[in-house]
């Protein structure tokens, strides 16, 4: 074993291997008696002729003088074998690497026994227990435990004076304390070497090892969130002495030297936070800290630019991978735009990530980050900060938990407002005007009429696509079918003909539904497993786009008789609703498969989904909240009278009709229709059931003979009318306008 962190000098390093072999004083004088020459031809003459194994500890700092020893004596004794320890490869002949990253860490919805077996978590527990006995990882302490070893990316130096810390500070005082982490861990072991006994020392250590342009680097990308690429790391050492040209083969020395780790893109490196914190620290002490984040500011905001526009063309596919794979760098850019009141640039660059938050369903990011750039003091109206202002507001409609009505219609008012005045400019700017006023559409649809129509029937393919599709959206929301399909067709015509894969996963499931409406279930299922494909291929969708995407594919399966499939499905996707931040996606998937267990006669089960639904929805009143009050209301209905408790499905009835007249989507509001007639059967009254049952079908603009309940009632309320008599019930309810069907579907009609 040759401890070489001593060494000072590259010239001893041979004697200090002599003296690791057990060559001193005498010994060695003996054996330089023996043989003339150098220190290696001594070792060769001790080594040559047996199998030996060097432990060569701590190099990086002799790197050159250890990496000649080493050479030279492997090609002298053959049945040497070296091991060495150092911050970057001896690069020699015949070396193997062997790289010790952070140890392995906790994920963030591990328990406590998974979380106990991750390596970072036991040597933290271990050193713990040591000044603290008795310590030990359960659920009271697990919170902060994964705090420590994630705040200190598992690096055991850090996590052993970290633990040492606790002789005296509780926990959680250790926890909060990593946000100042150098000068925390300044207690280390006594007999350590002076740079093993503190973080900060241990890190100066490498960072003194580094060449001058070397430490230029390390110190200016560790201000880098999401890592780092060669074109970043030229754009933040632009003005320093460094050449462009040198910037790779100096991050793979980085790498080299262990401050840099290869992230899985190729050409991607990413800094240990601890390392990055160091390094900002560095710049921060030199008083470069603001212009190297300006200039990091600077090129996402014109890397974002480039590639937004791509987002939405043939190029998407590597557009998205960009985009996400520099989307914290991105946010980092947008936070310097905030915080130096650059109130033009944040919107700009915000405005840049709108189509990527709307892609993935990132309503929040999009409600966040577009307030907090539309709160930087002193932004001047333009059109693009019109377009931000709604695109924000249309996010935050339905991403504020707790939101009263007031106050949502307070944001619907001011989204008229911007309407206005978006709809006054002679041109807006880019897609983003286009989008801003498809989304006011949604909220303030006549207001906006115009420009949408002149949207869909113009020259741009892919503004073309959208608008259609949103117009399909609201064509089908007012039951109004024929212009859905229409539009549907011509929206992912259009997506096609641009390579739009987005917009086709869009598309499809509305042409899906159109499908199923038809009785062409082999057609709909045929699209809902386009859509995920496509879906697969630009990435994840958002947990709620899952969720939805799974009900849609199980009811499918349902309709087709395929109930296997349907139940194991079932699982995942409500594990998937679990993990959504909002209780509205899981008591959506409650109400979903209340309904359906109901229909299987489980009604214990339907009962406690029904239960827990209506507990989840109590903490919120959000807007979009009428959608799941409605299927709520709906299944507890359906629960009631197949228990005979026909006052209670009045009641659930009510409720769910109140709250589907909220959301403007008939839809919806025919699946109250078909319950109400349900409830109108149980009470013995056939002929009114019929009118609601047509009624439920001028709603959703297609008879929906697919659907098992509706099926059901339909040959009930035949055998009990005859076939005449139900037929002229039924055409009554189908042949009402869409307003008069509404109110034909209120169940206090039937009181």
């Amino acid at each position: 074993m040759i401890d070489l962190a001593s060494v000072t000098e590259p010239a001893k390093v041979g004697t200090a291997v002599l003296a690791g072999i057990g060559l001193r004083s005498g010994a060695m004088f003996e054996a330089r008696t023996r043989v003339e020459g150098s220190d290696l031809d001594v070792l060769v003459e001790q080594l040559g002729s047996r199998e030996s194994l060097l432990l060569v500890d701590n190099c990086e700092h002799l790197i050159d003088a250890v990496a000649h020893l080493v050479a030279a004596l492997l090609s002298r004794c053959s049945a040497l074998r070296v091991l060495a320890t150092s911050r970057e490869p001896l690069a020699v002949d015949g070396e193997a690497l062997v790289p010790l990253g952070p140890l392995a860490l906790p994920e963030p919805d591990d328990g406590v026994e998974q979380a106990r077996r991750a390596a970072s978590v036991r040597l933290f527990t271990e050193r713990a227990a040591a000044v603290r006995p008795g310590f030990e990882v359960d659920e009271t302490t697990l919170p902060e435990v994964r705090r420590v070893v994630r705040g200190l990316d598992g690096m055991p130096l850090a996590l052993e004076l970290a633990a040492a810390r606790l002789r005296t500070l509780s926990l959680p005082e250790l926890a909060d304390g990593l946000s100042d982490r150098f000068r925390l861990l300044t207690t280390g072991s006594r007999t350590a070497l002076p740079r093993h006994r503190t973080l900060g020392a241990v890190i100066a250590w490498s960072w003194q090892l580094l060449s001058e342009h070397e430490r230029t680097v390390a110190e200016r990308v560790s201000i880098l969130p999401g890592g780092v690429t060669p074109a970043s790391a030229a754009a933040v050492c632009a003005g320093t002495a460094v050449p462009a040209a040198e910037i790779p083969e100096l991050l793979a020395s980085l790498v080299d030297r262990s401050l840099l780790q290869l992230a899985p893109d190729p050409g991607r490196y990413r800094m240990l936070e601890t390392l990055r914190e160091y390094g900002t620290d560095r710049l921060s002490e030199a008083g470069d800290l603001g212009a190297v984040r300006d200039l990091a500011a600077g090129h996402f905001t014109e890397l974002m630019a480039r590639y937004d526009p791509q987002l939405r063309g043939p190029g998407q596919l590597a557009a998205l991978h960009v985009v996400g794979a520099e989307y914290d760098n991105a946010l980092a850019a947008l936070r310097r735009r905030c915080d130096t009141g650059d109130a033009p640039g944040a919107v700009t660059l915000a405005l840049s990530l709108t189509w990527y938050w709307q892609m993935f369903g990132r309503h929040r990011d999009a409600a966040y980050w577009l307030g907090e750039a539309l709160a930087v003091p002193h932004g001047e109206p333009t059109p693009e900060r019109d377009c931000a202002q709604a695109i924000h507001l249309s996010n935050r409609v339905d991403t504020r938990p707790g939101t009263t009505a007031e106050e949502a219609a307070d944001d619907r008012a001011r989204i008229r407002e911007l309407t206005n005045r978006l709809l006054a400019y002679p041109e807006l700017p880019g897609p983003y005007g286009a989008y801003a006023l498809t989304l006011a559409f949604l909220q303030e649809e006549k207001t906006a009429l115009a420009i949408v129509e002149r949207l869909a029937d113009g020259d741009d393919v892919w503004l073309s696509g959208l608008a259609r599709m949103f117009r399909a959206r609201l064509a089908e929301n007012a039951g109004e079918l024929d212009t859905t399909r229409t539009d549907v067709e011509a929206a992912l015509a259009r997506f096609r003909q641009v390579g739009d894969r987005w917009g086709q996963a869009t598309a499809l499931p509305m042409r899906a539904q159109l499908r199923q409406y038809d009785g062409d279930l082999d057609g709909a299922l045929a699209d809902l497993r386009e859509a995920r494909s496509l879906a697969a291929e630009f990435g994840s969708l958002s947990l709620g786009d899952q969720v939805i995407s799974d009900l849609r594919l199980i009811d499918l399966h349902l309709r087709r008789g395929d109930t296997v499939p349907a139940m194991a499905m079932i699982e995942s996707a409500r594990e998937r609703a679990r993990r959504a931040t909002s209780k509205e996606l899981p008591a959506l998937f409650d109400a979903w498969e209340a309904g359906f267990r109901v229909r299987l006669g489980d009604l214990d089960r339907a009962r406690a989904l029904l239960d827990d639904a209506e507990r989840d929805l109590d903490d919120g009143t959000t807007f979009a909240g009428d959608h799941v009050r409605t299927l709520v209301g709906s299944a507890r209905a359906s629960l009631c009278l197949e228990t005979g408790d026909l006052a209670g499905a009045e009641k659930a009835l009510e409720k769910a009709y109140a709250a589907a007249s909220e959301t403007r989507d008939l839809p919806i509001l025919s699946l109250v229709a078909v319950n109400a007639a349900a409830y109108a059967e149980a009470r013995g009254r056939h002929h009114e059931s019929a009118v609601l049952l047509g009624a439920a079908s001028r709603l959703r603009g297609a008879h929906d003979r697919t659907d098992r309940q509706v099926r059901e009632l339909t040959r009930r309320g035949r055998a009990a009318l005859g076939e005449d008599a139900f037929a002229a019930a039924y055409g009554k309810g189908w042949h009402l306008d869409g307003k008069t069907a509404a109110i034909e579907a209120d169940p206090a009609r039937l009181a």
